[in-house]
């Protein structure tokens, strides 16, 4: 069974998701990176939904885009 799950603010309730690779773009001191990170989402609207391991996975990748161009 899927262990994966987290609040889903469109159905209001604790769902299940799933990550999907995804290329993202953040800025970071006034530069726009883009890179390739992870979304999660939820199975039942299909929302793109908060999860922190997730977050902290893309905000590395970010750093990581970054580091990479200086």
């Amino acid at each position: 069974m899927n262990e994966n799950k987290t609040f889903c603010e469109e159905c209001r309730k604790d769902v299940e998701y799933l990550t999907e690779v995804a290329e993202l773009k953040g800025k970071l001191k006034g530069a726009e990176y883009k890179y390739i990170g992870k979304r999660a989402i939820c199975t039942e609207c299909g929302s793109e939904v908060y999860v922190a391991e997730i977050e902290d996975e893309n905000l590395k990748a970010l750093y990581d885009a970054y580091y990479k161009e200086k």
